[in-house]
């Protein structure tokens, strides 16, 4: 099972790699995603993918309250996680 953070490293060399696949990613995330990782993002999830460019800086913060390990993020999440084919 990969991790979010896997994921998000297979993504940023992907788009890297492939022109025409930055330019999925960033109109169709999910569709994008599912190619190139098999991975299904449920609906109940919103998808943000952000370009910087040289004026540009996106600062991803942790949700208010501190930082949860990958454990406790799932039993918050009810114990859904990235793993099999869905996100």
């Amino acid at each position: 099972m990969q991790t979010a953070a896997e994921i998000e490293t297979q993504l940023r060399a992907r788009v890297d790699e492939d022109e025409e696949f930055r330019v999925r990613l960033l109109k169709d995330p999910r569709g994008a995603i599912k190619d190139e990782t098999g991975l299904t993002v449920p609906e109940s999830f919103t998808v943000h993918v952000h370009e910087e460019s040289s004026t540009d800086f996106h600062l991803v913060l942790p949700p208010a309250g501190g930082s949860l390990s990958d454990q406790e993020l799932r039993d918050v999440a009810g114990g859904f996680a990235p793993g099999g084919d869905s996100w």
